[in-house]
């Protein structure tokens, strides 16, 4: 069942612009049942279109909450577009509530300050399509282009970093009770020439913790949806 994100004006729930396009042009929707997002909770709709205006009619509001219990923020290298677009739209539907593109030493792409507002726009716009795709209740926070070294940890938060040089023993298996216990979990993936051992030591210094994600030496986009899918196990599954 297709779900949207609407707004509510004059007590009526409204499509976006591209939504209604969606519903009626590319799907030639006229009645047809969906899924309503407002507030961060879901409402089972109809949809109806005479082809001049439309209206949602709610049926009923569903008890339903597809978040994680842990807040994940993923600071994500800037990586080459259709790799980078592919991590956000993954990293959505693995749970994530907030992704930073990050600039670290060994980043290959660089973003131009005039375009950077276009940039977060259209991730923006990823992101919106991938939580109505996996039914999300929220969509993600793209936060501001960020430099690595102005992530900071806040009580109750903690850090994990990939690195391939760390010890093949120190994985996410062993921080199983904090990840559980945290209120939030900042995540950083390097870029695909790996985080330098300077920007390693700076996130150690920082409190957070090193991982390993195994023997072989992963794409930056595989080691995101790596740890990611280790974090929804433990969060959600493993008891």
């Amino acid at each position: 069942m297709q779900q949207y994100f609407v707004n509510e004006i004059n007590n009526s729930f409204r499509l976006k612009d591209e939504d209604f396009y969606h519903l009626t042009t590319v799907l030639r929707a006229k009645n047809k049942r969906i899924i309503c997002i407002k507030d961060d909770i879901a409402y089972l709709c109809d949809f109806i279109y005479d082809g001049n205006e439309y209206t949602i009619k709610i049926i009923e509001k569903q008890d339903r909450d597809n978040e994680l219990s842990v807040d994940i923020e993923l600071y994500q290298a800037l990586i080459r577009n259709e790799n980078f677009d592919l991590v956000l739209q993954k990293a959505t539907e693995l749970g994530v509530s907030s992704i930073a593109p990050t600039i670290f030493t060994r980043n290959v792409v660089k973003i131009d300050k005039s375009k950077e507002d276009t940039k977060i726009k259209r991730y923006e716009t990823i992101v919106k399509n991938a939580s109505e795709q996996s039914h999300r209740n929220i969509v993600p926070e793209i936060l501001p282009i960020t430099n690595l070294k102005d992530i900071t940890l806040c009580d109750g938060e903690i850090g994990i970093v990939c690195f391939e040089k760390c010890d093949t023993t120190k994985n996410l298996s062993t921080l199983k009770n904090i990840i559980k216990n945290s209120k939030k979990i900042k995540v950083v993936i390097g870029p695909e020439g790996g985080i330098t051992n300077e920007e390693h030591l700076l996130l150690i210094n920082k409190g957070f913790y090193t991982v390993s994600l195994g023997k072989r030496i992963l794409r930056s986009e595989t080691a995101a949806f790596n740890i990611l899918s280790i974090l929804e196990y433990i969060i959600e599954m493993e008891n």
